[in-house]
């Protein structure tokens, strides 16, 4: 009879704030918490191991609780962003006095930046199609403190841990950091997570929301359908043109005809190939994403908080959660809870399905959101004003516009409501994750003292293990099945199952020696995925299922 045992328990990787910029991600993995050590947790849900990091990035953090506030995310790592030799001497300023930091607008005739008609607090790119001209240039809200002619380039700080994750770096990039991993903060992270391979979901509270919006989509999810030139070392090995571009399934044929690459699959060579980051799940891992994200959508619905809403920020370069996904292999979802809704249309039977007029010439959802922040929903604390102040050099500026945070934080009496069902939803999550069950069996003699063995590797979820990025990328282990108990006569004590379907199984074969009656042992693990271990008699099970 098989048997799971105990300790083996996979893990879940919850990662609050990594941007500095958004506090209400911090109070749902707070609430996340809450609902552990309470009596709300069931199913897999009270079987996985949590981690939990509330504020990923508490320098950023600190922004919010700052006087002035300011939004930028950064950590206090000195860096001298402008290379002139000093570092930190020429940040942002609240020139006002209203004790936050926004926006400036300087006259320009070359900017690209107006002051919308209909409400005049909202500053918006000029659009040229609609016979616009820009009037400013837009900078926050500063002086230039150390006189070479730039505003607020070297403020106090370096980077923003969050954007400084290896998958998709971008290098040259303001506050992304000097290179990948450069963060004290991001090698802390990346250190834990390759110290627990049990971690078997990771989620990123934050600025963005791969749930409401999967990423990319289904021609993209296909680059085995396009050609590509080989690397020379593969070009090399195969006698190959490295000028020429190949389909897949014509290399994936040329490299099975290598000596021990028989078994080599389309994943083996995509991975070799010079593909550069990806960006887009695979159409296989989308299948299962997708249900999820429609999951996702139906629990908000029912809960009256499915209204229209400007758009969740998409996944930068650098962030946890492509990392998460695309290199470390995990089933990885980023969330956000909150961001100012959109005007609905009247639901009267005269109004029904129109779109009410938007309240910028530009039609701009995010800035129609805005407008109506600062008229209703903060008491008009979210869009200030523009103001005059002059320079130290005499020129003069308008100073206002978005106040710090005001498009990532809900006003306090909304936030129990807006986290109960998003966090109730979280909780259900680990229902989708794979699971291994009970190792199945089948034994078949084959004369003598000769036996076929073929153990069946069940998952019990409703996602595969690996997922198809996983299996790609090579992060979490295989399953591994080892028998012990009986002469090996084909096949190795201990073999490998790439990928086990969910809902599904794969399996494994060997040819043993023994006497009928002898008891072989069978054990299949794999990390993040379970353990199970059976032991049989070498007589037969009744054939093949």
């Amino acid at each position: 009879m098989a048997t799971r045992e105990a300790g083996t328990a996979p893990a879940v990787l919850v990662v609050g704030n990594p941007l500095g910029t958004t506090p209400l991600a911090t109070e749902a993995v707070l609430g996340l918490a809450r609902r552990l050590v309470g009596d709300e947790a069931a199913g897999r849900a009270d079987e996985m191991t949590w981690f939990l990091i509330p504020s990923f990035n508490p320098d950023g953090a600190d922004g919010f609780f700052a006087s002035p506030r300011l939004l930028d995310g950064i950590n206090a790592r000195p860096e001298d962003e402008d290379r002139d030799g000093a570092s930190g001497e020429d940040g942002p300023q609240d020139l006002d006095g209203d004790g936050l930091i926004a926006s400036m607008l300087m006259p320009d005739p070359e900017g690209a930046w107006l002051l919308d008609d209909d409400d005049p607090r909202i500053a918006r790119k000029a659009d040229p199609a609609a016979g616009e001209r820009g009037l400013y240039r837009m900078f926050t809200e500063g002086d230039d403190d150390d006189g070479d002619g730039r505003y607020n380039e070297d403020g106090v700080g370096g980077a923003v841990p969050g954007r400084n994750f290896p998958h998709g770096f971008t290098h040259w990039q303001t506050r992304h950091g000097p290179w990948a991993a450069s963060e004290i903060e991001t090698r802390a992270l990346l250190a834990f997570a390759f110290a627990h391979p049990e971690i078997a979901m990771v989620l990123v509270f934050g600025e963005s929301n791969t749930l409401a919006s999967v990423p990319g989509n289904e021609d993209e999810a296909a680059p085995g359908a396009t050609r590509h030139k080989p690397p020379r070392w593969l070009a090399r090995e195969l006698g190959l043109d490295t000028k020429t571009q190949y389909a897949v399934a014509d290399l994936l044929t040329a490299v099975r005809g290598l000596p021990g690459r028989q078994d080599a699959t389309e994943d083996d060579i995509l991975s070799v190939l010079n593909l550069g980051p990806a960006k887009t799940p695979p159409a296989s891992d989308r299948k299962w994403w997708t249900a999820v994200a429609k999951a996702y959508k139906d629990s908000l619905a029912s809960d009256d908080l499915g209204a229209p809403r400007v758009a969740a920020s998409p996944s930068a370069p650098g962030s946890v959660e492509d990392w998460a996904y695309y290199q470390f292999g995990a089933p990885t979802f980023a969330l956000d809870f909150w961001s100012p809704p959109l005007p609905v249309a009247p639901t009267d039977s005269l109004t029904a399905g129109i779109t009410p007029p938007d309240t910028t010439r530009s039609g701009d959802p995010a800035l129609t959101a805005l407008a109506d922040l600062g008229k209703r929903a903060l008491d008009g604390a979210g869009l200030r004003p523009w103001s005059e102040v002059t320079l130290a050099d005499g020129t003069r500026v308008l100073t206002g516009g978005e106040a710090p945070f005001a498009m990532r934080t809900p006003p306090p009496a909304m936030i129990d409501s807006l986290l109960a069902a998003p966090v109730a939803f979280l909780m259900t999550l680990p229902d989708w994750l794979p699971r291994l069950d009970d190792l199945h069996v089948e034994i078949e003699s084959r004369g003598g003292d000769l036996w076929s063995v073929e153990a069946y590797v069940n998952n019990g979820g409703r996602i595969p293990y690996p997922v198809t990025q996983g299996k790609r990328s090579r992060r979490p282990r295989p399953v591994a099945v080892t028998l012990e108990g009986a002469e090996i006569m084909e096949g190795r004590e201990r073999l490998t199952i790439k990928q086990v379907p969910a809902m599904g199984s794969a399996s494994v074969r060997w040819l043993v020696r023994g006497s009928p009656g002898d008891m072989i042992n069978l054990r299949a693990e794999a990390p993040g995925f379970g353990v199970s271990a059976v032991g049989v008699a070498l007589q037969e099970t009744g054939g093949r299922r």
